[in-house]
């Protein structure tokens, strides 16, 4: 869902006069932390897929439980950005559910065709089935949606982090430039 509500922000953004250049002038501190989490859990999701063990298990968990704390990093440090503390607590709560349930996000198996459900079976990937084992299942990844043919299973948290991107791109698109006239007006009027 997040590429979907990246687009949706974009085009509402310049449906209601923003300018996408204005994204150019958002400064985000410590911008790094987000490739390399993103680096972490797709080598691991990459790994889970191919079926190459990384052992000891523990050490895969801490390696996706800590690549989330490195966005929560990234969200604190930019928390005076419209839509960040959105984020941030999306990503505590998908932080919290993957890291109480070994490592993985756990999925509603009801949404999922049966062969994701094996391959989820099977260990692959940086998820796994919810069962009535799984601890903070109304976290989980449980809510589903299809738009156009494209479906998506997703969570609480999902939902507040594409609260937060739509909030971060309109106001950046849109809001600057509203500074931008109130500010010009000014210094004609002095």
């Amino acid at each position: 869902m997040l590429i979907e509500a990246l687009i949706f922000a974009l085009v509402i953004s310049m449906l209601l006069g923003g300018k996408i250049t204005r994204l150019g002038q958002l400064v985000l501190q410590g911008a790094w932390l987000v490739p390399v989490a993103l680096l972490i859990q797709s080598g691991l999701y990459w790994s889970a897929v191919r079926e190459i063990g990384l052992t000891p298990s523990w050490l895969v968990q801490s390696f996706g439980t800590g690549s989330y704390f490195l966005l929560l990093i990234f969200t604190w440090r930019n928390r005076t950005c419209p839509g960040m503390i959105w984020i941030g607590l999306g990503i505590l709560l998908n932080t919290i559910v993957i890291g109480i349930n070994g490592g993985v996000m756990p999925v509603d198996p009801l949404f999922l065709p049966e062969e994701s459900r094996n391959a989820l079976l099977g260990g692959q990937g940086t998820h796994g089935l919810m069962t009535p084992m799984t601890r903070l299942s109304f976290l989980a990844d449980r809510f589903y949606l299809n738009i156009l043919g494209f479906k998506q299973v997703f969570s609480v948290g999902d939902i507040l982090i594409d609260i937060g991107i739509f909030l971060l791109i309109f106001r950046t698109m849109v809001r600057k430039q509203k500074e931008h006239t109130l500010d010009s007006r000014a210094l004609k009027i002095s």
